[in-house]
């Protein structure tokens, strides 16, 4: 046990985060914001509700819980010894979940655990991530595609850096949905944004234009390597076979250079796609 018990709750009421002092199992001690967080007037009425602070910790993607973790293994070592960090997500009294960053330290043999809430940040990243996302297929909406297009057409004015852009329609999408239903439809737009996505280069933009169009930009690449990779990302599609109908995608390919102007590459993209749906399954550079 802790020596000076009185001393060390009086230093652990001063911290503004909800803070406990656990020896691995059972909670020996609590400030008083963790008490008001679960609207407890002491520890001991905590315990007679709950076991463990632990078992309050719900499972969710990208948040620790005890089923991410052997049954043998203290959780509270686990997040000691780990090098990265690790957010939880808990259910309170009015049935609203809310996010914490996990602080642990060792004091002897027992475990310090400093809660830090995040609600508020993550439910913002989560609004900015549906900002600039498609809600279909998870890949950037065009909205977020033109930030980051301005943001490396400046780049490329600044440094002359080769710039590129790829931009794709699915043939014959109509009468797929027609024959097929849109639920066929969906998986088609589905399948293709994780066909393209497993083909890009982490810097690469790749977003959902509108319907069925796509758009690829490529930072430091030239048009060759452009019409290459959009030659590629063709075959990739046309050879893909699963349980939906097959389906092909037309390609435009253009470079963006210093004598452009506003919208004047995304014209030519979009005339050099409008060429290759001519024949369909083709890619066309412009």
């Amino acid at each position: 046990m802790l020596t000076n018990k009185q001393t060390t709750q009086s230093i652990i009421n001063v911290i503004p985060n909800p803070v406990i002092i656990i020896d691995g199992k059972k909670i020996i001690m609590a400030n008083k914001n963790f008490l008001e967080f679960f609207k407890m007037s002491s520890l001991e009425q905590f315990l007679q509700k709950y076991k463990c602070i632990c078992d309050l910790f719900q499972d969710k993607d990208g948040y620790f819980s005890l089923s991410s973790i052997d049954e043998n293994i203290i959780w509270t070592e686990h997040i000691y010894t780990s090098n990265k960090k690790h957010k939880v997500s808990i259910l309170c009294n009015n049935n609203n979940s809310h996010l914490f960053h996990l602080s642990v330290e060792k004091i002897n043999n027992n475990y310090l655990v400093v809660f830090t809430n995040i609600t508020a940040s993550e439910q913002n990243q989560q609004l900015e991530n549906m900002a600039y996302h498609d809600h279909l297929t998870k890949i950037y909406n065009r909205q977020m595609f033109d930030k980051l297009y301005n943001k490396e057409l400046a780049n490329h004015k600044r440094y002359g850096d080769n710039l590129s852009l790829i931009m794709l329609d699915i043939d014959h999408f109509k009468q797929l949905n027609d024959a097929y239903g849109h639920d066929i439809g969906d998986i088609v737009l589905i399948t293709l944004s994780e066909l393209i996505s497993n083909h890009l280069r982490e810097n690469d933009v790749f977003a959902r234009w509108g319907g069925e169009e796509f758009m690829i930009l490529l930072p430091r690449t030239n048009v060759d390597i452009a019409y290459q990779k959009a030659e590629e990302l063709r075959k990739i599609i046309d050879n893909f076979k699963n349980k939906i109908p097959h389906f092909t995608a037309s390609f435009g390919v253009t470079a963006v250079t210093e004598y452009d102007k506003e919208l004047s590459a995304f014209i030519r993209v979009d005339k050099a796609m409008y060429q290759a749906k001519v024949n369909r399954n083709e890619v066309v550079q412009l």
